[in-house]
């Protein structure tokens, strides 16, 4: 269980801060808040404003394209350790690209883009590490999309 006070642990198990030392993982803390939502929950609206990134703990949400349309899809189901947002620390002032609900109760470790933005400014190879990661998942959802045309 996460609590308002989350230890090192915690954000160890988030494949984006995973590479960092314990020291690096502290100087994130001061910007980090714990989030809980229910079941059913709106955590983000496809459309809206990108400036938070969120790493699950617990529980299990979904990522929805044209949610509450004839036309929506569910793209991917996430759970512990899984993270969304981190584009909106690093890309500016983006648009969400999809709507993310929860399945059922979930805990997140949130960061916002100026606290982040603080921390890398003073700590380069944090913001190595995020970019690294954030390269390695566009590589993953390039390929994903390649294979999904090849299929078609």
């Amino acid at each position: 269980m996460v609590s308002e006070r989350f230890n090192i642990a915690a954000l160890r198990a988030i494949p984006l801060f995973a590479p960092l030392n314990d020291e690096e993982l502290e100087l994130l803390r001061p910007g980090i808040k714990v989030l809980s939502m229910a079941p059913g929950d709106l955590i983000i609206r496809e459309g809206d404003s990108a400036d938070r990134l969120f790493c699950l703990v617990e529980g299990e949400v979904q990522v929805v394209k044209n949610y509450l349309t004839e036309g929506a899809q569910t793209i991917d189901l996430l759970g512990p350790g899984r993270y969304f947002g981190d584009m909106a620390l690093l890309g500016g002032d983006g648009k969400r690209s999809a709507t993310v609900v929860a399945s059922e109760k979930s805990t997140f470790l949130t960061i916002d883009r100026e606290s982040f933005k603080k921390i890398v400014l003073g700590n380069a190879r944090i913001a190595y590490t995020m970019l690294v990661e954030s390269y390695r998942r566009l590589r993953q959802a390039n390929e994903i999309i390649s294979a999904s045309r090849e299929v078609c």
